[in-house]
């Protein structure tokens, strides 16, 4: 449990310094280890689309997550109670390059 919210925190943390970075992340919620990222445009509009790419992409890099909500724009993180602070690194490290990509800046 001490490793869960330690490390969820951590991850939160720079999933919302990710979204003053890229814009199309609306929204990060959740708590401990079971995290979402919200995927809008400018006018809060959901991204069903970037969201599917996104994890299409991160499984290009062996990172697996999954769609939810109910527009399918919310990108869903739960990871294994093993998840360590290196591990949300790399998360996170993966989520920057595929953001970064044509595809997710044209909304």
């Amino acid at each position: 449990q001490k490793n869960a919210l330690e490390v969820g925190e951590f991850l939160k943390d720079e999933l919302k310094n990710m979204a003053l970075e890229f814009p199309i992340i609306g929204q990060v919620r959740g708590q401990g280890l079971f995290l979402g990222i919200e995927l809008v445009n400018n006018e809060r509009k959901p991204l069903a689309a970037q969201a599917e790419y996104l994890v299409n992409r991160m499984k290009d890099y062996g990172v697996l997550m999954s769609t939810d909500g109910l527009d399918h724009n919310v990108i869903k993180i739960k990871p294994p109670m093993v998840f360590t602070g290196e591990h949300a690194k790399e998360l996170v490290f993966y989520l920057k390059k595929v953001m970064a990509e044509d595809f997710m800046l044209s909304f």
